[in-house]
């Protein structure tokens, strides 16, 4: 008689941010999850986001997550925002990657620094090299021969979508994004809280934290989630990876409620699409929000300066197409947004646009109770 296989819950971690020096603490949580977990089939799910980092303490992560197959554990990885250069060798370690629809990779050649004598310049670029080919060839390892070394070499600052990933062979699973409506559960709901900017602050760190944990936790299921937001934007590569966990927490059974109580200004304009269709959309009758398009700061040689243009297009491109679920937030209407100064919306405006229902203060409800239809706000 065969023994039945049991799979124990998955543990779950996120990383979001650069892979330097300073991801000791990362590093110590896959460790910890080796002593803890050995001899049983614990699969490991790593929910990343990273700008890029130091290519030897990325590759001493990859060596760490062989390690962790090699004793039997089966490892995930789920891109949030986007992973750049070569950090992208993280994920090809994975038995399985997915991808969110919103995130994207961002390759291209390695930047160095070096100064000293000629030989010392000649090894170190050497070493580099070395450094660099390895990226290559997990890329095209992973691609099973759609991408060859030469091309890969030859990619400046290349943006690859998702949907261009999983053409290459570059992940497994492309995520869906959720149209139907997510049941609410008769059960409490949980209230979180974002208020301030999407940037690297440790605080949207934290946020992720907890949310992800609070997604393992079996005590959650289906339980409603509802996100009062208050931002005036940030990087978008951060926003991103929230917006992802959010959209990850739907697929999971819960239905989402975003609550816009203050402004939502820039990428934080696109948190209500995460619950549309799929959840519910609150905007506050004070609230304002802000269409814009992103601004960066680039420098260097002519073609250096046009190639990062190019990837920067990319992203906004595919955080414009986030908005166009909005019926009224044609593709025509955000071109013509996006060439003028920042459009601020009203509460009513936002709300005529279809971006999500309008709540009103607590004098308007009062009348509501009293049968005197309020005023439209203006």
């Amino acid at each position: 008689m065969d023994t039945p296989t049991f799979v124990l819950h998955r543990q779950a971690f996120v990383f979001n941010g650069s892979m330097s020096k300073n991801m000791g603490s990362f590093l110590d949580l896959i460790t910890e999850f080796l002593e803890l977990n050995a001899g049983n089939n614990r699969p490991l799910l790593l929910r990343l986001t990273s700008s890029g980092g130091v290519p030897e303490q990325i590759f001493g992560l990859c060596g760490l997550l062989r390690q962790v197959r090699a004793e039997g554990h089966e490892v995930q990885v789920h891109v949030l925002g986007q992973l750049c250069n070569f950090t992208y060798a993280v994920a090809a370690e994975a038995d399985r990657i997915m991808i969110e629809p919103t995130a994207s990779f961002v390759f291209g050649q390695p930047t160095v620094s070096t100064s000293g004598s000629i030989r010392v310049m000649e090894s170190y670029l050497r070493h580099q090299e070395a450094l660099f080919a390895k990226l290559v060839t997990a890329i095209c390892e992973r691609s099973n021969g759609k991408l060859n070394a030469a091309t890969v070499m030859g990619w400046k600052a290349k943006h690859i979508t998702a949907q261009e990933a999983l053409e290459l062979g570059l992940v497994d699973e492309v995520l869906p994004v959720l149209t139907e409506p997510v049941a609410k559960a008769n059960l409490p709901e949980q209230s979180m809280r974002f208020n301030g900017s999407f940037s690297n602050d440790v605080e949207v760190f934290n946020e992720q934290i907890w949310l992800n944990s609070w997604l393992e936790d079996t005590k959650n299921k289906d339980r409603p989630l509802r996100l009062y937001l208050t931002s005036w934007g940030g990087t978008v590569v951060q926003a991103l990876s929230m917006y992802g966990l959010l959209c990850e927490a739907q697929r999971q059974g819960h239905h989402l409620t975003i609550h816009v109580v203050g402004e939502a200004y820039s990428c934080a304009l696109w948190f209500p699409m995460c619950a549309f269709g799929s959840g519910t959309v609150l905007i506050d009758s004070m609230a304002t929000l802000m269409f814009h398009q992103p601004a960066s700061d680039l420098s260097g040689d002519l073609d250096s300066v046009r190639i990062q243009l190019e990837v920067d297009k990319g992203v906004y491109n595919q955080t414009r197409a986030l908005l166009q679920m909005a019926p009224g937030l044609t593709a025509e209407r955000l071109e013509e947004w996006g060439n003028e100064p920042d459009r601020y919306l009203s509460a009513q405006e936002a709300a005529d646009y279809g971006v999500g229902k309008l709540v009103y203060g607590l004098a308007r409800k009062a009348k509501i109770e009293l049968g005197v239809a309020p005023k439209a706000a203006s």
